[in-house]
């Protein structure tokens, strides 16, 4: 990093390892990213409530919500046969395939040394360990520990993490959204009249997309800076404040 961008590198260093170095990752969450996609999903998910008024708004989101549970129930119920999910499945199979280059010496009980080509590893079945700390962080075991001889005949129950099964998942979306009574029904709470707020028509096609930062405005090729703020310089007298097209030099 330091050899890449200085100023980068001297911008990590001033922030903690454990919020961006992954090797100082929690091992709790079971998780080995650091993002913030689902706040970027759900953003997303209600871009067309956010236009109407409040009551509307808060009425589109509970319908959304409403279906969105009800489909997560019947994907787990119907789509999804056996303890554990199948993206958690997909990537144990991947790993599976990875073992093939593994060999497994054993060294006591339930601990191994692994050799995958030019690395060699200590794996601990036991305390479900291994020096890289990949199967401590995420939960799922790594092509090293599957290629050790007593993790072959493990069922994927016995060392998934609960949070990667079928009924944590059910215990999850085990709620339901409930639909609401038509406006008419609702009781009469004898409070201030909501009135909606004064609307100034702007010049222009409203806009739907938020204010970027300037680091954010995308260019062609790469994130491109925002000009604003910045001295021009003629590029025919080098002085200040006008461009080469209004240079009193040339005339």
């Amino acid at each position: 990093m330091r050899t890449l961008d200085a100023d980068a590198h001297r911008w990590l260093e001033q922030m903690a390892p454990n919020t961006w170095v992954r090797v100082f990752f929690r091992e709790f969450p079971k998780c080995d990213l650091l993002l913030n996609n689902s706040c970027e999903v759900f953003n997303k998910y209600i871009l067309d409530a956010r236009e109407m008024p409040i009551l509307s708004m808060i009425m589109k989101i509970k319908d959304q919500l409403m279906g969105r549970v009800y489909n997560k129930q019947k994907d787990v119920h119907e789509k999804w046969p056996g303890p554990i999910c199948p993206k958690i499945r997909k990537k144990m199979l991947k790993n599976s395939e990875w073992a093939n280059t593994c060999y497994a010496s054993p060294a006591g009980i339930g601990v191994f040394e692994v050799k995958d080509r030019d690395y060699q590893f200590t794996v601990n079945i036991n305390d479900k360990h291994r020096d890289c700390r990949r199967w401590n962080l995420t939960g799922i075991p790594c092509s090293h520990a599957i290629s050790c001889p007593n993790m072959k005949g493990s069922l994927l129950k016995d060392v998934i993490p609960p949070c990667y099964t079928t009924e944590t998942y059910k215990a999850v979306y085990g709620f339901n959204v409930m639909p609401c009574s038509d406006k008419t029904c609702w009781m009469k709470m004898n409070g201030p009249n909501i009135q909606p707020s004064i609307y100034e028509k702007h010049i222009g096609r409203p806009s739907k997309y938020r204010r970027k930062q300037p680091h954010e405005i995308q260019g062609k090729n790469e994130p491109s800076m925002s000009r604003h703020g910045i001295i021009i310089h003629c590029s025919w007298c080098h002085e200040p404040h006008h461009n080469s097209k209004g240079c009193p030099c040339k005339t």
